[in-house]
């Protein structure tokens, strides 16, 4: 039994399943992951353009190495943003984390605030189903659509703003407390 366990083990990770369930591909996680950062970076740079151009804002991009499991390590890159005597540090956390897609956290002088990737509907964290058995085409059609979301933290409960423009310089003056 134990090696026909582990043969079955191997089978089961070396492409699709007797079920015709597809096999994971990481590299596609990590590229779509990716393309989330960077699309998130790209709002917040036409959001501080009138800022940078009249130098009261700067920015700069660090390049900084994430490591998570199935996918193993990449380069992303942290913003780090000054005015007016404040620093910023905008940090991708990671893609592989429970009920989401992935997440982006912003720490200030005065705090931190997480941007999550969670279903472009959700109002707040929900209960998230996985299916091990073959997607139909109805099921592939209905996959979600992802959006940013800032998480919101009153008392123990938790809820998601939409990622606007007033909400995230909202949640910037939140983390340097002015």
């Amino acid at each position: 039994m134990g090696r026909k366990a582990f043969e079955e083990l191997l089978k089961s990770h070396n492409g699709p399943d007797d079920q015709g369930n597809e096999r994971i591909d990481w590299d596609k996680q990590r590229d779509e992951w990716l393309g989330f950062i960077a699309q998130f970076y790209d709002t917040l740079e036409q959001w501080f353009k009138p800022y940078k151009d009249n130098n009261s804002l700067d920015y700069q991009y660090k390049v900084i190495e994430l490591t998570e499991d199935n996918i193993g390590s990449y380069q992303t890159q942290q913003m780090l943003v000054q005015f007016a005597q404040q620093n910023l540090k905008i940090t991708p956390v990671g893609t592989l984390l429970i009920g989401t897609k992935g997440r982006i956290d912003m720490e200030g002088a005065r705090g931190r605030i997480q941007f999550v990737l969670a279903d472009k509907n959700s109002h707040g964290p929900g209960v998230m189903t996985s299916y091990s058995g073959a997607l139909s085409e109805e099921t592939k059609k209905a996959e979600k659509e992802w959006g940013w979301k800032i998480v919101l933290k009153v008392s123990n409960r938790i809820s998601f703003a939409e990622f606007d423009e007033d909400n995230f310089f909202d949640a910037l003056m939140e983390v340097v407390n002015a």
